[in-house]
């Protein structure tokens, strides 16, 4: 027979409260490392675009020198074959000369991103450690309480155990000279009842 059934029932509650806590958790953590590799993917993926951009600028500005050098070249026949040659080989330098610093700043902005990217995957693997950690010893201080609590209602128990065996002594003595008080002894007798 339980004498705390009120007792029992919470402890018994508790439990799936306890592991539905532990899910959530870990629903939690998993959407952060989700979130943090969503984050990094859009950063690559923005930084590959930026770079699609300069290197299309790039080759429009090298266009649009190459056609302002050949103009120029046509107005002076005289001096055009050498002229057109050298602006040739200058816009030539300078597209190549764009182009590689174009990816480089592309290189440069994906490198920045990956790093980002990891830094925030390591700053959410950390923060999920550190919850799991709180967790774990939320649930070994809540295990070391509910030990307690037992402890002391196993005491409680035996004193009242106690208290009403003193009670059925004392009760004895005057049951025996007055048969009429015979209800009162069994009323306050506990082990009967039982």
């Amino acid at each position: 027979m339980q004498d705390h059934p009120d007792a029992d029932a919470a402890a018994i509650a508790e439990k799936p409260r306890d592991s539905r806590s532990q899910a959530d958790i870990g629903g939690k953590v998993n959407a952060i490392i989700d979130a943090a590799e969503a984050a990094a993917e859009e950063m690559r993926q923005k930084a590959r675009g930026e770079a699609r951009e300069i290197m299309r600028q790039a080759e429009q500005q090298a266009a649009v020198r190459i056609e302002e050098l050949t103009r120029e070249a046509a107005l002076d026949r005289a001096e055009a074959d050498q002229y057109a040659r050298d602006m040739r080989e200058a816009a030539d330098s300078y597209g190549t000369q764009h182009r590689r610093g174009a990816e480089e700043e592309a290189r440069r902005m994906l490198a920045d991103a990956e790093a980002k990217a990891v830094e925030l995957r390591e700053t959410a693997q950390r923060k999920a450690e550190q919850i799991e950690r709180d967790v774990g010893e939320r649930h070994q201080t809540l295990k070391r309480e509910a030990r307690m609590l037992e402890e002391r209602r196993q005491r409680v128990l035996e004193s009242l155990r106690d208290l009403a065996a003193q009670l059925q002594d004392a009760l004895v003595e005057p049951a025996q000279n007055a048969p009429h008080d015979e209800a009162l002894v069994d009323a306050l007798n506990v082990e009967r009842r039982r």
